[in-house]
């Protein structure tokens, strides 16, 4: 009598443990780079969104401080003009800063003379009495005549006690020599206003300095960081060797690390960053990832467990078909020996 021939399983569960190891492979590989495209997203979208505030930033600034020069060069060419020096006292008050009041938060706007007296007031006839010959943009003027615009560093105003920065031009006399300096302040409240309106994240930052290195105004707004010089610092001397960029880079205020998108303000002498917090920029994407991390630990461990215990079942299987063989030859041999 002959019996048939058990097949061998013991391939099958090999394959089943196989295919238990590179499963859970295979998905943490596809989640590893479903994860890293997340990411990677997510700093496209900061930095996107870097660029477009510090545009906005930039030509609104632009702008005001256009529109105040403007106003600057309108005097110094009026005052040479004959008929300004023969009008009345109110109609050369006009003639001279007809332009000034649209530009925004525009404090004080005043001419002074070779001696840093205030002989002209754009708000008061008389002209408010102040002498602001001591202050550095009068020497810095008194001092060059081809300056053209010059911006000061931020200081308070001595006729209206405001904190604001002083934007001027130099006056010559017929003959070339000094005659005075126009000037037109702006408010640091102007800045304040335009960067309020921008929500950055609690360790976001937005930074205004002159290119010579001092801070005019930070927001979020502290007393403490107008007029700081950060000349000497790795990140803003990078600010003022590309001009325009962004890059990674620690905070030498707070140790904070931020991305930060920087840029000239056209030919002015202003460097603005919009500096957005790394951990900020991350944090959404974290907690994705902990959410898909988790499913796919879940998952692979399923999987892991499933096809063990299929394989352990399959090598069961094999087993018993193995002691059926032995026991099916036993009895054959027995058929025999009868």
């Amino acid at each position: 009598m002959t019996l048939p021939r058990l097949s061998r399983p013991l391939e099958p569960s090999r394959a089943w443990v196989a295919l238990g190891v590179l499963a859970p492979i295979g998905m943490l590989i596809v989640s590893a780079s479903m994860l890293l495209d997340l990411r990677r997203d997510a700093w496209d979208k900061a930095e996107q969104t870097s660029r477009n505030l510090m545009q906005v930033i930039e030509r609104d600034i632009a702008r005001n401080v256009e529109i105040i020069d403007l106003s600057l060069r309108a005097v110094v060419d009026n005052l040479r003009a004959p008929e300004t020096a023969e009008a009345s006292p109110k109609a050369r008050q006009m003639i001279l800063f007809d332009r000034a009041a649209s530009a925004r938060d525009l404090g004080v706007m005043l001419v002074l003379d070779e001696n840093g007296d205030s002989i002209l007031d754009a708000s008061s006839l008389p002209a408010r009495r102040v002498n602001n010959a001591d202050r550095e943009y009068f020497r810095a003027h008194k001092a060059s005549a081809d300056l053209g615009l010059y911006i000061s560093k931020p200081l308070v105003s001595r006729l209206t006690g405001v904190p604001i920065v002083v934007l001027s031009r130099r006056i010559d006399k017929p003959d070339g020599s000094f005659g005075g300096v126009v000037l037109g302040s702006l408010k640091l409240s102007y800045f304040s206003h335009l960067f309020d309106q921008i929500g950055l994240g609690q360790d976001g930052a937005i930074n205004l300095y002159l290119r010579e290195g001092t801070r005019i105004v930070r927001h979020p707004y502290r007393e403490a960081d107008i007029g700081v010089n950060l000349a000497g610092t790795p990140n803003f001397d990078r600010f003022v060797r590309d001009r325009v960029g962004a890059f990674v880079g620690t905070s030498v205020r707070d140790g904070v690390e931020r991305h930060y998108a920087f840029t000239q303000v056209g030919d002015l002498p202003l460097v603005i960053n919009v500096a957005l917090s790394t951990r900020e920029i991350e944090a959404q994407w974290r907690a994705k990832a902990l959410g898909i991390v988790g499913v796919v630990v879940v998952l692979c461990g399923l999987t892991a467990t499933l096809s063990l215990l299929f394989g352990r079942e399959l090598r069961r299987r094999a087993e018993m078909h193995a002691e059926m063989a032995r026991l099916s030859r036993t009895d054959a041999l027995t058929v025999k020996q009868r």
